[in-house]
């Protein structure tokens, strides 16, 4: 009779979730959560607008957008150890190439570089590794590494602040970034980590392995019959909507600065609601990527409370600002949701069997609104005010819950049937 056990934790699964770390905690977090530290000071350095400066992140999401779909298809078929070095060194090269730039221009082709490199770093190859290496407490394990572009992006602020008072200029910071995300994810990227557990005679945590081998495939929807699905539009438009609301947290400056006749510094209370908000994100994506694994729909809306609560908070509570900084680490909750609770909406409505395709095309959507959605809201905050960005933000919260929850009715009802391996 053959033998059938579980698989345990091992070191190789845990090399993997390091890896996972590592990257998040280097490239992504000094990719996005620092540019908007280099803005003013690289802007009055060449000369330019802020705005001529920021159009670089868009020039980065686009990018995304464009590399999505074929960056799926390469995590499907090439050694990931390839694809994740490759993309290191192409977030190095861009710091390199703003560590060396005189002109706003070469910004732009930095842009460029960053998007192809960021793309498999943090949107993609993440979940797919801990999809495929983790058959038990994946949404876990996906939010501990993504928590990391908080904790990293913290550290790394304090490093610019540090560095800029010592005299230091962007050029060089820029080349101190460049050789950090190259020391964070080089080792790990060339040899801590393999695509599949069966490269190493492993099987995914937590499954069933007879005579040394799982017992099963991943199962789920092809990636052509996923597509062809209402469920599929619906998780766009959530995991889409997700992107433009998380944004809200963006203008937590802007927003404080509006206010009048409060007995704060509207300036420093502002600042420190995004720092609450990004230590925030940064324990929720942890929490619920636990919460995931124990129901995904229980988790959406858990995020959906935690979304209205926030915004309400911030909204109405004006008269002191702990109620604002309150409202800022709650709504962080919510913005775990775009690496957490996306990436686990997918597997559950359309399995593992071609996951890294399926995320990937949902991933084009997300990246392209998110490179407009920055101005979306800076636009509704002039035009119309914070009253107005805090009453679309909860319609949004409200499109997200209903739309998430449709995808997984319609997963379980019509699509699971329908799963092969």
């Amino acid at each position: 009779m053959a033998a059938q056990t579980r698989e345990k934790l091992s070191t190789r699964h845990l090399l993997v979730v390091l890896t996972g770390i590592m990257i998040t905690f280097g490239c992504s977090a000094l990719c996005f959560s620092t540019w908007g530290l280099f803005q003013p000071v690289v802007s009055e350095a060449l000369g330019i607008p802020t705005t001529s400066f920021a159009l670089y992140v868009t020039i980065m999401y686009l990018t995304m957008t464009v590399a999505s779909p074929f960056a799926g298809k390469l995590l499907q078929r090439v050694d990931v150890r390839i694809i994740l070095s490759v993309s290191a060194c192409c977030v190095s090269a861009a710091f390199l190439v703003m560590g060396l730039s005189t002109s706003i221009y070469l910004f732009y082709a930095a842009g460029v570089l960053l998007g192809l490199g960021e793309i498999s770093i943090l949107w993609l190859a993440i979940p797919v590794l801990v999809n495929n290496w983790f058959y038990e407490r994946a949404g876990f394990f996906i939010g501990l590494c993504m928590a990391f572009t908080g904790i990293g992006g913290a550290l790394w602020s304090v490093v610019f602040t540090a560095l800029k008072s010592s005299g230091m200029d962007f050029h060089q910071i820029y080349l101190i970034w460049a050789a950090i995300a190259l020391i964070t994810a080089l080792p790990f990227t060339l040899f801590c980590v393999r695509t599949r557990p069966e490269d190493c005679g492993l099987a995914p945590y937590g499954a069933t392995v007879v005579d040394g081998k799982a017992a099963a495939k991943p199962q789920g929807l092809s990636a052509k019959t996923a597509m062809k699905s209402s469920a599929f539009y619906l998780v766009c438009l959530c995991a889409g909507i997700i992107n433009i609301a998380n944004l809200i947290a963006m203008q937590f400056p802007t927003y404080t600065k509006s206010l009048s006749g409060v007995a704060f510094d509207v300036l420093v209370v502002g600042g420190v609601m995004s720092t609450v908000m990004m230590v925030g994100q940064a324990l929720f994506k942890i929490v619920l990527g636990a919460a995931v694994d124990k129901s995904v729909k229980g988790a959406l809306v858990f995020a959906f409370a935690s979304g209205v609560v926030g915004i309400f908070l911030c909204w109405l509570g004006v008269g002191t600002e702990f109620a604002l900084y309150a409202g800022a680490f709650i709504f962080g909750a919510f913005y775990a949701t775009a690496v957490v609770l996306v990436p686990a909406l997918t597997r559950a409505v359309f399995g593992t069997r071609e996951y890294p395709v399926i995320y990937s095309r949902i991933s084009t959507v997300f990246n392209l609104i998110g490179a407009f959605a920055s101005m979306i809201w800076a636009w509704v905050g002039s035009s119309y005010g914070f009253s107005a960005v805090f009453s679309v933000g909860l319609v949004m919260l409200v499109v997200v819950l209903v739309s998430g929850l449709a995808a997984l009715a319609i997963g379980k009802k019509n699509l699971r049937a329908l799963w092969t391996e």
